[in-house]
């Protein structure tokens, strides 16, 4: 560690350094006047030196005692350490030629800067005063610093309140022109600017869209380009750009455009910003060439912080839909070149890939319909004749065997009407001898054909007797019928009582759709899945191609067909969903080709 200067400091009395630093008018005089009281008040200080914070965790000298001219590099170290490690620190050189003091000037856990002073040898008490001299000492520094935050809180309060101010006016407006003409209005008044411009970002160029206190431009003019490439220059660097400017190119950004198009004016752009995307610019000029502060700058810039979102909304809402469509075809674009999104990229491959499989991939196209089970025969069992109902222990669901009775009507008119044509043909038979034993051959004749007569009448009436008992026609179920309330009811000859399907032969009936039946063939294949079994696929095949009715509003065709298994415990009545397969077809057509039949007969309907 490099030795103490040899400077000597002049002494100074105590009066006049309080009197210093009571009459500071600024803060370089304050901190130089402050760094001379506390080195008067330690004693035997040889050099001393006060960092203050610039900005940015930058540290610069704020105060050297005792002269400006004082070398007091070698006291960096102890100052670095000091800031590291966040407190008071002590450092010794070699035999004591050399005692370091430093001290953190912090306030609310913000390190502001730090005090450094090289004292005289002496004990270790003497020193940890040294350090809290310098610690009361540093509530006056700590003034400053608060005092400080309190202006800067002030003018951010400021710039949001009229940020705000602007929202507020930008947002009474519907349309973007209308928008842009209120904004570029008030900003000019509220920041005594004599032009303010509003341009906004057309796939990468900006275009002027209205200027202050003008309800027209020329959209073609000199000025007009020559403001646009200013906005260009902004939108471009993606910051904003002051002109003139006395810092350098990096730190300013490139101005350029804007030198060309301020000839004597002062010109500031600022960038209109939406989700980090630059959407728009705000060029701001006053005529007498008076620059535009660093806190004029940042006020700009809270606005178009807040101003970004609405204009972004009030473009998108004005914009056809073959405009917003290519924004985000630009965008997607934008993002799958992006390195950054390996997520994104693989997306679009894999969509891409199952879009292409989708059109070019053909998969076999079936036609759904709903089904129900019916027998294959299903025969129907009537009234034989005009009669009584007895007896109906039968109704629909129950299983019968062949020759079980299902009915029975009253016979007892039919017996009582057999006595008597039996009794009748006995009669008749009687008169028949009598008239052959007396040779009347024409009362022999008529007697035979009245006992002729007699027996047609009992043999009809026999046969209505025999089926008077209504029987099964075969092993089967009963798919209607249920007389077990019409007990005594009348019943006419030919109306229907039961209807009977056998158990081992069924067919299957699909109501198609009219808008499917053009793909349905005779001898086609299918799967049906009933109700019951919804865990078993039956196969079938078309068999018969049947007329159309109207069910449910809709117009369907009954397509017949027959199942390939007969060991399935089917019931008439049974209900699902059969599909039909018609051939293969792309994914594509068999997802989308119901949406273009209806398109093409909506366009038939509407067009001349």
């Amino acid at each position: 560690m490099s030795a103490a200067p040899a400077d000597a400091a002049v002494p100074v009395a105590p009066d006049a350094l309080w009197g210093a630093f009571v009459s500071a008018d600024n803060a370089a005089d304050f901190c130089k006047s402050w760094l001379a009281l506390q080195c008067s008040q330690v004693g035997d200080v040889r050099a001393g030196l006060l960092l203050l914070e610039q900005g940015g965790g930058t540290f610069v000298p704020a105060g050297v005692w005792p002269t400006d001219q004082t070398d007091v590099t070698y006291l960096a170290p102890g100052a670095q350490r000091c800031l590291s490690e966040r407190r008071g620190t002590l450092q010794r050189g070699l035999e004591g030629a050399l005692v370091v003091v430093a001290y953190p000037l912090e306030v609310d856990g913000r390190i502001h800067g730090a005090v450094v002073l090289d004292v005289a040898e002496r004990p270790d008490a003497a020193l940890q005063d040294v350090l809290r001299r310098i610690h009361w000492g540093a509530g006056w520094l700590e003034s400053v610093f608060l005092r400080r935050q309190a202006q800067d809180e002030a003018l951010a309060l400021t710039r949001a309140r009229a940020a705000l101010d602007v929202l507020g006016v930008a947002a009474e407006q519907a349309r973007l022109e209308d928008l842009a003409l209120a904004v570029a209005n008030d900003l000019a008044s509220r920041f005594a600017c004599d032009r303010v411009a509003f341009g906004v970002d057309r796939a990468g160029r900006a275009r002027l869209v209205a200027l202050s206190h003008s309800a027209f431009f020329e959209k073609k003019s000199q000025f007009v380009v020559a403001l646009e490439n200013a906005m260009d220059e902004a939108l471009d660097q993606r910051r904003s750009v002051i002109w003139p400017t006395d810092t350098d190119a990096a730190a300013g950004g490139i101005a350029i455009a804007h030198r060309d198009f301020a000839a004597q004016r002062a010109v500031c752009s600022v960038l209109l910003s939406s989700r980090g995307q630059g959407i728009g610019v705000l060029t701001f000029e006053r005529n007498a060439g008076e620059p535009f502060e660093p806190d004029e700058v940042l006020g700009f810039e809270a606005i178009g912080a807040l101003l970004g979102p609405l204009v972004e909304s009030r473009i998108e809402l004005h914009r056809w839909f073959a405009g917003r469509l290519a924004d985000k075809v630009r965008d997607g674009w934008r993002h799958l070149r992006d390195p950054r999104r390996p997520a994104f990229r693989a997306a679009v491959t894999v969509i891409a890939v199952l879009l292409a499989a989708v059109v070019l991939i053909d998969g076999d196209y079936r036609v759904s319909a709903k089904s129900v089970v019916e027998g294959e025969v299903q025969r129907s069992v009537v009234a034989p004749f005009e009669g009584y109902i007895r007896e109906a222990p039968i109704r629909a669901g129950m299983l019968v065997k062949k020759g079980q009775m299902l009915a029975r009507l009253d016979d007892r008119d039919l017996l009582i009407e057999r006595q008597r044509y039996s009794a009748e043909r006995e009669q008749h038979e009687r008169r028949y001898r009598d008239a052959l034993s007396k040779h009347e051959r024409a009362n022999a004749h008529v007697s035979l054909a009245q006992m002729a007569e007699a027996e047609s009448q009992l043999a009809l009436v026999e046969e209505k007797l025999a089926r008077a008992e209504v029987v099964a026609p075969f092993d089967g179920v009963v798919v209607t019928g249920d007389l077990t309330q019409l007990l005594g009811s009348p019943v006419e000859q030919g109306k229907l009582l039961f209807e009977v399907a056998p158990l081992d032969a069924y067919r299957v009936i699909l109501k198609v759709d009219d808008r499917d039946i053009r793909y349905v063939r005779a001898g086609q294949g299918g799967r049906l899945v009933l109700t019951g079994f919804a865990g078993d696929a039956l196969d079938f095949k078309v068999h018969n191609i049947s007329m159309a009715q109207a069910e449910e509003g809709k117009n369907l065709f009954r397509v017949e067909a027959r199942l390939d298994r007969g060991d399935i415990p089917l019931r008439p009545g049974m209900e699902g969903v059969g599909k039909i397969v018609v051939g293969e077809r792309s994914y594509a057509w068999i997802w989308t080709h119901r949406l273009f039949d209806w398109l093409r007969l909506q366009a038939w309907n509407w067009l001349p």
